[in-house]
């Protein structure tokens, strides 16, 4: 073989159109031969594919993320209301508890108490005492009755 034969057959030049298009109806099932056009629009359309692809799954994972902060907020709302309610019981409970009290401790009811069930009786004469200061140097004071 000559060197421009061998020359002619590795720089062989790309075929017409026409030549493609008789080939695509002459039984070669729909393969074509593509230009550098092309691959780049389908390389070009791949990469916009998937580009979309990768934005709609993390548009896909915040929204996950999202509903799931919502049920944990409303979880933890839930809880808040239980123990909103249970504060408000012990509190009307401890109101109830402190009226209570302050009417057990009355001094009219602990007075009728002491007179009626343990026999307490009012004194006629009260003698009431001054207190003395042990540390006070001098006369002792004189103590008060009265009535």
């Amino acid at each position: 073989m000559t060197a421009q034969a061998q020359a002619t057959r590795l720089v062989t030049p790309a075929p017409d159109e026409e030549v493609l298009a008789g080939r695509r109806h002459a039984g070669y099932a729909g393969l074509t031969v593509l230009g550098r056009a092309e691959l780049e629009q389908r390389r070009l359309r791949r990469r916009a594919r998937m580009l979309r692809a990768a934005a709609a799954l993390v548009v896909a994972a915040a929204l996950i993320v999202v509903a799931a902060g919502q049920a944990i907020v409303a979880a933890q709302q839930v809880h808040l209301d239980r123990l909103d309610r249970s504060l408000a019981t012990a509190v009307a409970r401890n109101e109830n508890l402190q009226l209570t009290r302050a009417q057990l401790a009355s001094p009219t009811r602990i007075l009728t108490l002491a007179e009626r069930e343990l026999g307490m009786v009012v004194p006629k004469h009260v003698t009431y005492l001054v207190p003395v200061d042990p540390y006070r140097s001098g006369a002792p004071t004189e103590s008060r009755t009265g009535t």
